[in-house]
């Protein structure tokens, strides 16, 4: 019997998205698979290295809720944590939505050079040309000035 639980993910302060939630299927040996073009938003899609298809596994006919991962079924909006399954989001704690805060385009509050488009800086070091920053995108950092 495939089961399913609701998970939500937290960005970190001082990023002020909201939280992001998702459903997280535990598939059974019933449970199918198929080839598609595009992917339904209640499944899992893989892809297949040697023929460059999408596989789209679907949850059995007997999908049931998981109770031992969140004690209460659904998702109290105003409080989700009531139901466990806290996480922090990926994308927050990498640095992403700190990138997309500023643009895409950054000037890193360590060494001070812009035109970062990634989230860490790869520009040279001032004293040490061989070298480079790698500082982390981080909140002193500012757009890039054009």
């Amino acid at each position: 019997m495939c089961t399913y639980n609701y998970l939500h993910y937290h960005h970190l302060t001082p990023c002020t998205r909201d939280v992001e939630y998702a459903v997280h299927y535990s598939f059974c040996p019933n449970a199918t698979s198929e080839a598609v073009g595009s992917s339904p938003l209640n499944s899992i899609s893989t892809n297949n290295a040697e023929g460059g298809e999408q596989w789209i596994q679907q949850p059995c006919d007997g999908l049931t809720y998981a109770p031992e991962y969140n004690p209460i079924e659904g998702i109290d909006y105003t409080n989700p944590c009531a139901a466990g399954g806290c996480l922090i989001s990926q994308q927050c704690s990498s640095g992403g939505c700190r990138l997309e805060d500023l643009g895409g385009n950054w000037t890193c509050c360590q060494c001070n050079r812009g035109g970062n488009t990634l989230r860490w800086c790869i520009r040279p070091m001032k004293k040490i040309p061989d070298a480079l920053c790698y500082h982390a995108v981080c909140q002193n950092c500012r757009p890039n000035r054009r």
